[in-house]
């Protein structure tokens, strides 16, 4: 990433010094030695009724769609943010101006190959959503007139993203260099793979992969989908598929009932999601879902999406009975399995520490804590102490925090343990099946043995070679490679060294011998034998000052 500096950013700097201020982080300014004419003549609210991370998360809406985006990939690293800072950060919704479609109209011919007329019958060019990477359109397909909505990225977003990208970057570098609070977050690592997260979300490609993996998965699902994506269309910048009528699950108007039995069908599609099928869609906030008239749910937006292992399900289980039990050990043995690192860990501490959070939240439903809370609360626990889990447990965390809070706006009473624990006790079930202990270990043994049945025939080959004075043991030195490689060059050398003397004294000879042809009054031949042992003198003492630099 290229250095920031404010002369390079002499527009852009002092723009977000100023929000920055206004949102009461001075102070966090002053300790980034911020050039004090910056700080002149700001404008300054009275945000002292408000959190730092309420703060936080008006400024980054304030500062842009780039920064909103960057604060939306971080709240999904629950392991290494804490629960209130998350929490904000999921309250970060895009408020983009539309771009005018004349920018955008260069880009969506550029993608289709043609003319927006051969493609499309009617186009609307006014967007039906505007966000911080792209537009969608609605529009009519050429032939079939079928509605789809085409969404294609904003004019320029790749220079806005890596202007914004280098201030970012060096906003995470100081901040973790000068604030000895921070530095535990390691926000330049945080902020490296968020950047890798975004680079994944601008290629509609995994959009549409996504798209069509969980089709293809609940394929039997009648009530539950996602729009169909016509892949002839889709793109790195474009993506095309299927339009859906339909209204937010925070915004439709049902009886009670209808309301009650939604709630509860959008929770089991997320943990048949998650413990059926292994592939989620990771942000089921209300904004990514869709109440249709005929009272089906779609899931929109499928560019964060995680997936978790037969072996990730399991634990996963052994973690929800752990949290619903209050077992404080058991949760600790789970974390350990979880952890894609063997780092030492200060048990006695980590033990403290979620006994404190189970005893905190004693109840879950309705009317106690929520599950998706907890899991985000636990997972700080587990990075802040050396527990590393693979990403995919951070974004199933996410996705159960959101579909309970979306579910809980269409029935307030709703109660994710009671849905989550059938299909947990179906995994258990699963788990320890005959049939799944067979494949588990019987299999497994015999997969071993298999290497035992052909010892007999190894040390027959080993006799045979031993019989015919054929057998030859090879040895290997660790350090030594570049012995021999070392070797020839100091050979090379000591023959040039031989060379350059031989050519000094045979010149010198010659030299005193008066023999022409002169040159300047000396032999030829005796002066190109001194410029030959210059050249390779110099050659041998610049080839050691480097082989020894």
């Amino acid at each position: 990433m290229k250095p920031f500096n404010y002369l390079a950013n002499a527009v852009r700097a002092p723009e977000i010094v100023a929000i920055l201020a206004r949102w009461g982080f001075e102070d966090l300014l002053l300790q980034l030695d911020t050039p004090p004419f910056l700080l002149r003549n700001l404008v300054r609210q009275r945000v002292a009724h408000l959190s730092p991370y309420e703060r936080l998360r008006s400024a980054l809406e304030e500062l842009g769609p780039i920064f909103v985006k960057f604060g939306q990939i971080l709240a999904t690293r629950p392991d290494r943010l804490p629960e209130p800072l998350v929490l904000e950060l999921k309250k970060l919704r895009s408020q983009v101006e539309a771009q005018s479609f004349d920018r955008i109209q260069p880009v969506l011919r550029k993608e289709l190959g043609a003319d927006i007329e051969s493609f499309f019958e009617d186009f609307d060019s006014e967007p039906a959503a505007a966000g911080s990477l792209g537009q969608v359109y609605k529009a009519r397909l050429r032939g079939t007139g079928q509605w789809v909505a085409v969404k294609v990225q904003r004019a320029d977003i790749q220079k806005t993203v890596s202007a914004d990208l280098e201030i970012i970057g060096w906003f995470a570098r100081q901040l973790h260099s000068r604030v000895e609070e921070l530095r535990p977050y390691n926000l330049p690592v945080l902020l490296q793979e968020a950047e890798k997260r975004l680079s994944e979300e601008m290629d509609y490609r995994n959009e549409a992969n996504n798209a069509e993996i969980f089709s293809a998965l609940h394929a039997g699902q009648s009530r539950i989908f996602a729009p169909f994506v016509h892949p002839r269309f889709s793109t790195r910048r474009l993506l095309v598929t299927d339009w859906v009528d339909g209204c937010a699950p925070d915004a439709v108007d049902l009886p009670a009932e209808a309301a009650r039995e939604l709630a509860l069908l959008g929770g089991q599609a997320v943990f048949r999601q998650i413990v059926g099928t292994g592939f989620f869609h990771a942000d089921p906030h209300t904004g990514n879902l869709l109440i249709t008239e005929d009272r089906r749910i779609c899931f929109l937006d499928w560019g964060q999406a995680g997936q978790t292992t037969e072996a990730m399900r399991f634990q996963l289980a052994d973690l929800f009975a752990g949290i619903t039990a209050r077992d404080a050990g058991k949760v600790i043995r789970v974390a350990r399995s979880m952890a894609v690192n063997s780092r030492r860990i200060d048990s006695v501490r980590l033990e403290k520490q979620v006994a404190y959070l189970l005893h905190k939240h004693r109840e879950f439903g309705p009317s106690g804590a929520k599950i998706g809370s907890v899991g985000l609360e636990m997972l700080y626990i587990f990075g802040m102490n050396g527990i590393d889990v693979p990403p995919d447990y951070a974004l199933l965390a996410k996705a159960v925090f959101c579909v309970e809070e979306t579910a809980r706006a269409l029935d307030p009473d709703f109660d994710i343990h009671a849905v989550a624990r059938p299909f947990i006790e179906q995994l258990e079930k699963e788990r320890w099946s005959p049939a799944n202990i067979a494949r588990q270990t019987i299999f497994p043994l015999f997969s071993a043995l298999q290497p035992i049945q052909q010892v007999p025939e190894i040390l027959q080959r080993i006799l045979q070679r031993v019989e015919d004075e054929d057998l030859r043991i090879n040895m290997h030195h660790d350090g030594t490679e570049r012995m021999e490689e070392t070797f020839n060059a100091s050979m090379n050398r000591l023959t040039t060294g031989i060379i350059v003397g031989s050519l000094i004294i045979g010149s010198s000879l010659v030299i005193t011998t008066g023999v022409g042809p002169l040159l300047w009054g000396y032999p030829v031949i005796g002066i190109l034998g001194f410029l030959v042992s210059a050249i390779l003198g110099l050659y041998i003492i610049i080839s050691s000052l480097r082989q020894h630099r």
